[in-house]
């Protein structure tokens, strides 16, 4: 097995400098070694039951779509401060050249070798669509730094086509991110951390006061609510000072609440808001901020059990007022309001051998905002987006069980009718064996990506530095076939647990930009979108994790990725050809006292479509360590890229370098 590995790994990497592959050959040669080894692996989190992956309740061990969760025993140990540093834990997902600040450019987060931002997977806040948020890249993005970790319970990441379930852009995979639900006994939780970090040079010039902090701080209360109910209410502030080359002061402040309610033995009703205000300082004289957004977002849902009959239905509606850039900003000021409305029912019939899920969904995106043209710090003209778009769609899926429940086949598919572009119709199967201890997963699935709004809908010209860009209102939504198939092992009497997977994805229809050979009466060229480009995506993914929740443990990852333009041969921007993650860590027989560390390992890969900035192979290393001083509460402290790895690009980027910070946790 591992000679195959070695193998895919070469043809992965090509034929890259040797020195490229030792983080990936280390990992993978110590979790070869180390399966070997008599040990201990915790089985709750594969106990843990997910909900994503069929849109009905499984355990983690037995979802037949291949599934991965980080739950809230994970989040505490881990040394991230927001979510896209904590995925990158993962195989397949790169968060790489992102720093770990409130605005870190999402741009550069991919999932099996797409990028996140631009749509190629699906991101989820409690099963709902967001949009926009600090760290995303242009008025078109999605940021993972939607929610501060302190709210969240856990995230479930579904690789693979999931526009089965889901509909449009769930294509590399989904990311459902679960907040916190109330608790029956009142429970308190507050936490305040700050922490200093320095700031690197980039190649070309010097960063001014390199030397910066970070703060935040939250509380959340839960707990019974008259007969029945229960509340939880909480509120968290980050604030830090970016990685630009002057200091810039980001801040969030957030509130949730959520309230739940058993009307009766079979129905049961939530209710739950979300509220958060972003700003990042701009220290020039044209404005005070240079990104602001002010978040809102209210979900109601209705629930009915009852033997093997289950029947939700819900409302969802999401408004964002945002700024980004300023007056004179050569790239544009933007301004204005998105928003989503949801409604949606689903029927679930839980059967002996099938479990049948049906589902209907209606979902309105609004835009209302203005795009501000500057050339030499002049207004030129504004560009309108004015546009309110409906989606409907309905879809089931059946969960068969045969051979003594040994086999489950998963058949599937979503009719989705839109109104700029039609419909689209996404079938997919996927398939679960249990042999033994060995438990094989396989799937095959249709997906397909809506077109930006940059893309599709401006109403006009907009300048994007030295040229302009026009919308194609006649674009093809992107499609793709991607086919999984992995196999998962617990070793008996040893309790370690293994994985190894292979994905392929083919993209057809890609939107890329193209020069129109027009220019404007200024004499700038003008670029526009067009559907050419075909791209296949490769990959292997292998995983690891031994030991027990005290003592020594371990987990492992890897990742070989092979992500090209058929049209062109061009590498996918921001993709490494391999990603390794080693975290060991122990904890003491009391299980007061913990060190963890986490070594992150990227190969090399391309900031641009044409593979002309070569971002080099590099190195992350953090280290952790905790200690509850009561039974209630915990002492953290960090270091984080403690040998001030600049993440292979400082020729083109401030990073941010050594973070050591400190932070406590209480319970009450």
């Amino acid at each position: 097995m591992s000679g195959q590995l070695l193998r895919a790994y070469k043809w992965a990497e090509g034929w890259a400098n040797p020195s490229d592959h030792w983080p990936a050959i280390t990992g993978l040669l110590g979790a070869v070694l180390l399966a070997s080894t008599p040990a201990s692996a915790s089985t709750a989190e594969l106990d843990s039951v997910v909900v994503t992956a069929t849109r009905s309740p499984h355990p983690l061990s037995e979802v037949p779509v291949e599934t991965r969760l980080l739950d809230r025993e994970a989040i505490d140990r881990s040394q991230a401060r927001n979510l896209p540093q904590l995925l990158g834990t993962l195989p397949g997902v790169s968060a790489s050249n992102l720093d770990d600040t409130l605005g870190a450019d999402n741009l550069r987060l991919t999932l099996r070798g797409l990028q996140l931002n631009e749509g190629y997977g699906l991101i989820l806040v409690d099963g709902r669509r967001i949009h926009g948020g600090l760290g995303a890249h242009g008025d078109y993005g999605v940021s993972l730094n939607q929610t501060p970790l302190s709210m969240i319970d856990r995230v479930e990441v579904v690789r693979g086509a999931g526009s089965a379930l889901y509909g449009a852009d769930a294509m590399a995979g989904v990311i459902n991110i679960i907040t916190r639900r109330p608790e029956r006994e009142p429970t308190g939780r507050a936490g305040l951390g700050a922490g200093f970090y320095e700031t690197l040079d980039r190649d070309d010039r010097d960063a001014t006061g390199s030397h910066r902090r970070d703060v935040d701080a939250h509380a959340l209360y839960s707990g019974p609510f008259g007969e029945g109910s229960t509340f939880l209410v909480g509120g968290h502030h980050q604030q830090d000072e970016g990685t630009d080359q002057t200091a810039a002061t980001t801040r969030k402040d957030t509130a949730m609440g959520h309230w739940q309610t058993d009307l009766n033995d079979h129905w049961s009703a939530t209710l739950h808001g979300y509220f958060a205000r972003a700003r990042r300082d701009h220290h020039g004289p044209e404005a005070r901020h240079d990104r602001a957004y002010d978040d809102a977002s209210l979900t109601a849902g209705l629930d009915y059990e009852q033997g093997r009959h289950s029947l939700s239905m819900g409302g969802y509606h999401f408004d964002q007022d945002f700024e980004t850039g300023y007056p004179g900003f050569a790239h544009g000021f933007r301004d204005g309001r998105v928003g989503y409305r949801e409604a949606d029912v689903r029927y679930t019939y839980f059967g002996e051998r099938h479990w049948l899920t049906m589902g209907a969904q209606h979902q309105r995106q609004t835009l209302d905002y203005r795009f501000r043209n500057y050339a030499d710090g002049a207004l030129e003209d504004t560009v309108h987006v004015d546009e309110r778009i409906d989606v409907n769609s309905v879809y089931v899926q059946d969960e068969i069980w045969l051979l003594g429940q040994r086999l489950i086949l998963v058949p599937g598919a979503r009719y989705e009718d839109h109104d700029t572009f039609g419909s689209e119709l996404n079938p997919k199967l996927a398939a679960r064996l249990q042999t033994g201890d060995t438990t094989w997963r396989a799937s095959i699935g249709r997906a397909f990506k809506s077109p930006t709004l940059r893309q599709l809908y401006y109403q006009g010209l907009y300048r994007h530095g030295d040229y302009y860009l026009a919308s194609n209102p006649d674009l093809s939504p992107e499609r793709a076939i991607s086919a999984n198939l992995s196999v998962e092992r617990t070793w008996p009497g040893s309790r370690v647990w293994t994985a190894l997977g292979v994905y392929r994805t083919d993209l057809k229809d890609r939107v890329t930009r193209a020069d129109t050979g027009e220019t404007t009466s200024q004499g700038d060229p003008i670029q526009s979108y067009i559907n050419i480009d075909r791209s296949r995506i490769e990959g292997i993914e292998a995983e690891m994790r031994v030991g027990d929740r005290t003592g020594w443990s371990m987990d492992a990852a890897l990742g070989l990725t092979h992500a090209r333009d058929r049209r062109s041969g061009d590498w996918l921007p921001y993709v490494p050809r391999h990603t390794a993650s080693l975290t060991p860590r122990y904890v003491t027989a009391s299980g007061q006292t913990g060190i963890q560390g986490r070594i992150n390992a990227y190969g090399r890969q391309y900031r641009d479509a044409a593979n002309t900035r070569r971002i080099s192979a590099h190195q992350v290393v953090d280290l952790g360590l905790w200690h509850d001083l009561t039974p209630a509460s915990t002492l953290r402290l960090d270091i984080n890229n403690v040998f001030n790895s600049d993440r292979g690009e400082s020729a083109f980027a401030f990073r941010q370098g050594r973070r050591l910070g400190a932070r406590i946790d209480v319970e009450f």
